[in-house]
Protein backbone atom coordinates (compact mmCIF):
# COMPACT_ATOMS: atom_id res chain seq x y z
CA UNK A 1 0.00 0.00 0.00
CA UNK A 2 1.51 3.17 -1.17
CA UNK A 3 1.39 6.52 1.44
CA UNK A 4 -0.60 8.29 -0.68
CA UNK A 5 -3.68 5.60 0.27
CA UNK A 6 -2.31 5.05 3.51
CA UNK A 7 -3.03 8.34 4.16
CA UNK A 8 -5.75 8.88 2.59
CA UNK A 9 -7.74 5.79 5.20
CA UNK A 10 -6.36 8.11 8.00
CA UNK A 11 -8.00 10.73 7.21
CA UNK A 12 -11.17 9.03 6.57
CA UNK A 13 -10.44 7.30 10.18
CA UNK A 14 -10.28 10.87 11.63
CA UNK A 15 -13.15 12.27 9.61
CA UNK A 16 -15.41 9.80 11.20
CA UNK A 17 -13.86 10.23 15.05
CA UNK A 18 -15.36 13.95 14.24
CA UNK A 19 -18.52 12.85 12.98
CA UNK A 20 -18.84 11.14 15.92
CA UNK A 21 -17.86 13.85 18.31
CA UNK A 22 -19.95 16.52 16.19
CA UNK A 23 -23.20 14.47 17.18
CA UNK A 24 -22.24 14.21 20.40
CA UNK A 25 -21.07 18.08 21.69
CA UNK A 26 -24.55 19.29 21.68
CA UNK A 27 -25.52 16.92 24.46
CA UNK A 28 -22.23 17.61 26.80
CA UNK A 29 -23.03 20.25 29.27
CA UNK A 30 -20.58 22.63 27.93
CA UNK A 31 -20.76 26.42 28.53
CA UNK A 32 -23.15 27.77 26.04
CA UNK A 33 -20.76 30.78 24.58
CA UNK A 34 -18.72 27.87 23.88
CA UNK A 35 -20.80 25.38 22.37
CA UNK A 36 -21.54 26.79 18.85
CA UNK A 37 -17.92 27.61 18.13
CA UNK A 38 -16.99 23.95 19.39
CA UNK A 39 -19.65 22.34 17.27
CA UNK A 40 -18.61 24.33 14.41
CA UNK A 41 -14.85 23.85 14.53
CA UNK A 42 -15.49 20.35 14.47
CA UNK A 43 -17.76 20.47 11.72
CA UNK A 44 -15.20 22.48 9.58
CA UNK A 45 -12.72 19.90 10.88
CA UNK A 46 -15.07 16.79 9.80
CA UNK A 47 -15.47 18.73 5.93
CA UNK A 48 -11.63 19.19 6.08
CA UNK A 49 -10.80 15.64 6.97
CA UNK A 50 -13.17 13.83 4.77
CA UNK A 51 -12.80 15.62 1.39
CA UNK A 52 -9.06 15.79 1.87
CA UNK A 53 -9.36 11.71 2.11
CA UNK A 54 -11.76 11.67 -1.02
CA UNK A 55 -9.33 13.47 -2.65
CA UNK A 56 -6.55 11.45 -2.03
CA UNK A 57 -8.43 7.99 -2.24
CA UNK A 58 -9.80 8.92 -5.30
CA UNK A 59 -13.13 7.84 -6.88
CA UNK A 60 -12.29 3.95 -5.35
CA UNK A 61 -12.96 4.57 -1.93
CA UNK A 62 -16.88 5.92 -3.54
CA UNK A 63 -17.24 2.88 -5.79
CA UNK A 64 -16.59 0.37 -2.98
CA UNK A 65 -18.96 2.10 -1.10
CA UNK A 66 -21.60 2.04 -3.37
CA UNK A 67 -21.68 -1.31 -4.04
CA UNK A 68 -23.08 -1.73 -1.09
CA UNK A 69 -26.51 0.33 -1.91
CA UNK A 70 -29.42 -0.75 -4.27
CA UNK A 71 -29.13 -1.12 -7.52
CA UNK A 72 -30.89 2.34 -8.22
CA UNK A 73 -28.40 4.15 -5.80
CA UNK A 74 -25.16 2.10 -8.00
CA UNK A 75 -26.10 3.45 -11.08
CA UNK A 76 -26.93 7.00 -9.88
CA UNK A 77 -23.39 7.57 -8.11
CA UNK A 78 -21.81 5.91 -10.91
CA UNK A 79 -23.87 7.94 -13.55
CA UNK A 80 -22.80 11.21 -11.21
CA UNK A 81 -19.19 9.84 -11.15
CA UNK A 82 -18.86 9.01 -14.73
CA UNK A 83 -17.49 5.55 -13.90
CA UNK A 84 -18.41 2.18 -15.12
CA UNK A 85 -18.95 -1.05 -12.51
CA UNK A 86 -15.79 -3.87 -12.96
CA UNK A 87 -17.13 -7.10 -12.94
CA UNK A 88 -15.22 -9.93 -12.31
CA UNK A 89 -15.35 -13.37 -14.56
Amino acid sequence: MNSKRLIGYILMILAGITFILYLIFPFLNLPTENKLLIIAGTYLINKVFFYSSLYLLGKQIIVKIASYLPVWAERFIFRILKVQKVTQN
